[in-house]
């Protein structure tokens, strides 16, 4: 019987207070233990010059040669402008069959739209962002209702709007996965 464990990586500096509270999070939705490490990684490889952005497939083509163990479920979290192809940014991106995602705090934050600071709001958006992409590394796909953390954010109103739980129907399918532990 297989285990799970999740690993956040840090490639960025962040406030204690809200992997704390992140951390905390993770661990009572997902009934698992959560690590967390931090590295000094330069990103460049990833930077694309004409769109002023990081790839977010790049990163986690890089972060998936570095995996060993399938029953880890990798969350990387960056401070950068991330893009994927055929979008212009991403809040985040997951690949379930590598067991690799990551997250950018760049677009989660007021500030990014001229908007004065707010902690509260960007404590929620990080933990939102963070379920979404955890949950796809356990398979679940988008969900169609708007509150379900597993729905689409197309921007930042629709990660505003969900919350920062599974529905029903996405929590039973997990309970579903993870019970195949």
């Amino acid at each position: 019987m297989k285990k799970f464990k999740i690993f956040l990586f840090l490639l960025c500096e962040i406030n204690n207070k809200y992997l704390a509270e992140l951390k905390n999070h993770l661990q009572n939705l997902f009934g698992l233990d959560v690590e967390l490490t931090s590295h000094s990684v330069d990103l460049s490889f990833a930077y694309n010059e004409r769109r002023r952005q990081y790839s977010g497939e790049e990163i986690l083509r890089k972060a998936e040669k570095n995996k060993r163990n399938a029953n880890e479920k990798w969350l990387l979290i960056v401070d950068v402008d991330l893009y994927s192809s055929g979008l212009n940014f991403i809040f985040g991106l997951a690949n379930p069959y590598s067991g690799t995602s990551i997250i950018s705090l760049t677009r989660l934050r007021q500030q990014f739209y001229g908007k004065p600071e707010n902690e509260k709001f960007f404590i929620e958006r990080l933990k939102k962002e963070a379920t979404h992409e955890l949950g796809h590394l356990f398979y679940l796909s988008h969900c169609s209702d708007k509150k379900c953390v597993m729905h689409f954010s197309n921007s930042l109103y629709d990660t505003d709007v969900k919350s920062a739980y599974f529905c029903e129907r996405c929590k039973k399918l997990l309970f579903n996965i993870k019970k195949g532990e």
